[in-house]
């Protein structure tokens, strides 16, 4: 079955049938609200946002401790949860050279709103943090956090999360696992990480508005939100992870998240095919391909970029001649083309467990088209 959909960084697509099943079979046979009812309907639905919450923990995340995984509608909410709930003021925090927007924007808001001053790490040639530069800035500065994108939604490096932390040391280290998780091996535990923001729309295939953030120590981590939940009183009662989940949840989205975790395809390509596939792109010697230029530090994305032709104008052209669906532009992460010296905007393709070798065979020949 041909599969030219290379957006999967946007947006996963397709999603496995069961996803759509269980989300349907909840709104018109099971319904029930989480926590708030002593039904079967209730009980029920209680019974299966755990179950998602404990399969996330142990399977994806990397950790024992499924009580401080926290819900929320994704990976941009959960970042600003985690900011605002660190209530940081006065103080510096260092960022990688490739974080989104959604990494990048609500800490330049604290620059502004609450004197918090921010530096971008020194990276190596294809963007891998500079781990000896990293150790030299927390040894002369007192640093409040740290905020690392774990694969670049531009090129596909994945950042040496453990040996980062390692180099910090007790620094809140705050881990962008967007593109990563249901991808790539997340170790919660193992690394020491403080947070990580993680949504479910992506690679773990499940439904868009899905999502949430890893809390080491919730102690340590204040809410950023109030409303409904247990208990009476003014005061919100303090249990974890109740505690950041004031208000209604997205029960049928989990409910379509954790169908998506327990019903998962194998992957029809591995790095080495989409390696080779980047060869041969660069072999034309028509784009200049964005990548980390190191296996071993890459995931199933890259970009390209010509001076021939817009990347507006080629995009429609490999949508509109051959049915190839991609994103141009900037891909709210800016930072990161700053890095990659690219002006223009870029072709990202992304892939999934769906896509396979003749698919990427096909990509391969129609960039090796005269397209312009």
């Amino acid at each position: 079955m041909k599969n030219y959909y290379f957006d999967n960084s946007t947006t996963s697509f397709p999603k496995p049938k069961e996803v759509a099943e269980e989300m349907y079979n909840f709104l018109m046979n099971v319904g029930g609200t989480y926590g708030r009812v002593n039904t079967q309907r209730g009980k029920e639905t209680t019974q299966k946002i755990e179950e998602c919450r404990e399969i996330l923990a142990n399977k994806f995340l990397g950790t024992k401790n499924d009580a401080n995984i926290v819900f929320t509608p994704g990976a941009t909410r959960s970042v600003n949860d985690i900011l605002i709930g660190l209530n940081l003021h006065n103080c510096k925090v260092l960022i990688s050279t490739l974080e989104h927007n959604a990494v990048l924007r609500p800490i330049y808001k604290l620059s502004k709103n609450n004197n918090v001053k921010y530096e971008i790490l020194p990276s190596l040639d294809g963007g891998i943090v500079d781990i000896n530069a990293l150790l030299e800035i927390v040894k002369k500065e007192k640093i409040a956090l740290v905020a690392i994108n774990m694969e670049s939604n531009i090129s596909g490096v994945i950042q040496p999360i453990k040996k980062i932390k390692e180099a910090i040391g007790e620094i809140p280290l705050l881990v962008d696992a967007t593109q990563a998780v249901g991808v790539h091996e997340i170790k919660a535990d193992e690394w020491n990480a403080d947070f990580i923001a993680f949504t479910g729309h992506k690679g773990l295939l499940g439904p868009t508005g899905t999502g949430g953030f890893y809390v080491k120590n919730p102690e340590k981590l204040k809410a950023a939100y109030f409303g409904g939940g247990f208990g009476d009183g003014y005061e919100t009662p303090y249990s974890v992870p109740e505690i950041y989940e004031a208000g209604t949840p997205n029960t049928v989205g989990i409910i379509g998240l954790l169908a998506a975790l327990k019903n998962r395809p194998n992957w029809n390509i591995n790095i080495e095919d989409l390696v080779y596939t980047i060869k041969e792109i660069e072999s034309m010697n028509k784009y200049k391909v964005i990548w980390s230029k190191n296996i071993e530090h890459q995931g199933f994305v890259f970009s390209i970029t010509t001076d021939s032709i817009s990347m507006s104008d080629l995009a429609h052209k490999l949508y509109e001649d051959y049915g190839i669906e991609c994103r141009y532009g900037f891909h709210c992460a800016f930072l990161a083309h700053n890095f990659y010296k690219n002006d223009n905007g870029a072709i990202r393709f992304s892939f999934s467990p769906y896509t396979t070798k003749k698919d990427l065979e096909y990509l391969i020949n129609t960039l090796g088209n005269k397209l312009w």
